[in-house]
């Protein structure tokens, strides 16, 4: 689902799903009347990017879905490995 053109928009996480593997980035700033948003990220380099992408390629991520997901996957383990 796209994300509206809002000022509450910045400082959320977004991606774009239409990309594979698409880096998180957080939303600087909202240009409502054109619905373009402006998003900076970090390349693999560990160099800061920015972007502008219209309001309807990006979805926002759910940190706390992505967290939850995260633990998931790992319980029943314990710290040897073992179950």
């Amino acid at each position: 689902m796209s994300v509206r053109a809002t000022e509450r928009l910045v400082g959320d996480i977004v991606v774009v799903p239409g990309i594979p593997d698409s880096p998180p980035m957080v939303v600087r700033s909202v240009d409502i009347e054109a619905k373009l948003i402006t998003t900076v990220w970090f390349s693999d380099a560990r160099e800061s990017q920015e972007g502008i992408f219209p309001a309807s390629a990006l979805d926002r991520l759910d940190v706390n879905a992505a967290a939850a997901e995260k633990k998931t996957n790992g319980a029943g383990k314990r710290a040897n490995g073992k179950k």
